[in-house]
């Protein structure tokens, strides 16, 4: 079902060591000089450090659409960024962006920024990752999003997820590694239209801070349309690895899921939850091919409710244990299925019966 509404400790086997550190909101260099930097936009190139003295929030804010903005192979604190236009923030080797524990996203993408891009570098230490929220036709490539929602637990509305799109018809996350997440790495909602592909996702929901059957996974789609998630790898996700939930026309294709159930632990909170690899609920239309994975005991690879099964396109992959026609379990189903059917995600959304579903989950 879906949420529209731990350890500090960072345990994972990704470790780069990063020098040369600078503050977006308090650079190195004196303010008033600052106030005398003027932007090199020669080529439309926003150089962080000898523009802006390694100020990215200035940076950012001096940019106009179309311009690139080059950050340096350095860490940049920030405690919320705004990306509210069509730029590129351009990373490096070394490049980090790090939320020092902010209670707010790290990066956070407005309506304005439809057609931003952020790449080749890492974002880390926020509640959230990156949340986007009506920014189309975005692109996220080659990047690392880790240490997310691990400090802070927020079980209500949209937390402690490694990279979050609504409203993000269009959008391409591609290429990266999103690990040691509180609760979801990727979530994807109310979007027409995206391709998630080439992604590992690690280390998501490992202390059971959250329900299963409510909102953690690794990745997890929601009144989308026509979204592609393939070739994807995960593992380590105590959830659902990929959940599919109220969809249409959704193809996932190629993509792995290692060792389901592993690392499986229900939240004190709410001991009636189970995990599968790959979960495609109340879906239509659906694709699923050519993927793999592997479970431990009696966990399943793949699962697919009645109502998905019905109208699933299903063949060709390489599950040893999987189940079809699993029960559906609605909350308002005339409502559910508006929102499975419809090839407009703003048609139809949670709104019509999120009283109802809050009224009977226990999500902690």
């Amino acid at each position: 079902m879906a949420d529209y509404s731990s350890s500090n400790e960072n345990n994972s086997t990704y470790d780069e060591t990063v020098e040369n550190e600078y503050n977006d909101s308090n650079s190195s260099g004196n303010k008033e000089d600052n106030k005398d930097y003027q932007s090199n936009n020669n080529d439309n190139i926003i150089d962080v450090d000898n523009d802006f003295g390694g100020d990215l929030k200035a940076a950012i804010a001096s940019a106009n659409n179309g311009d690139t903005v080059q950050i340096g192979g350095s860490t940049y604190y920030t405690n919320g960024l705004v990306i509210d236009k069509d730029i590129t923030i351009d990373g490096q080797q070394g490049s980090t962006i790090d939320g020092g524990g902010t209670s707010e996203s790290v990066l956070k993408l407005t309506s304005q920024a439809s057609g931003a891009t952020i790449q080749d570098l890492k974002v880390t230490n926020g509640n959230n990752g990156i949340f986007g929220n009506g920014a189309t036709n975005v692109t996220l490539e080659n990047l690392e999003v880790s240490n997310i929602g691990l400090d802070q637990t927020k079980r209500q509305g949209m937390n402690n997820t490694g990279v979050i799109l609504n409203n993000a018809d269009g959008s391409t996350f591609k290429n990266s590694k999103i690990y040691d997440v509180g609760r979801k790495g990727v979530g994807i909602g109310d979007t027409d239209g995206a391709v998630i592909s080439n992604l590992k996702v690690q280390n998501v929901n490992l202390a059971a801070q959250h329900s299963q059957s409510h909102d953690a996974s690794g990745i997890k789609l929601y009144n989308t349309n026509n979204v592609e998630i393939k070739n994807n790898y995960l593992s380590d996700v105590n959830a659902f690895g990929i959940w599919n939930d109220t969809t249409n026309g959704t193809k996932i294709e190629g993509n792995e899921v290692s060792n389901v159930g592993e690392d499986f632990l229900a939240p004190g909170f709410n001991q009636n939850v189970n995990i599968a690899g790959i979960y495609n609920e109340k879906s239509s239309n659906s694709t699923v091919k050519y993927n793999k994975g592997t479970a431990v005991d009696d966990f399943l690879v793949f699962k697919a409710t009645d109502f998905s099964t019905k109208t699933m396109d299903f063949g060709e992959n390489d599950f040893p244990s999987y189940e079809l026609g699993s029960t559906d379990y609605w909350v308002n189903k005339e409502a559910e299925k508006q929102i499975a059917t419809t090839e407009n995600p703003g048609d139809a959304n949670f709104g019509l019966f999120s009283d109802q579903y809050y009224g009977q989950a226990n999500i902690g």
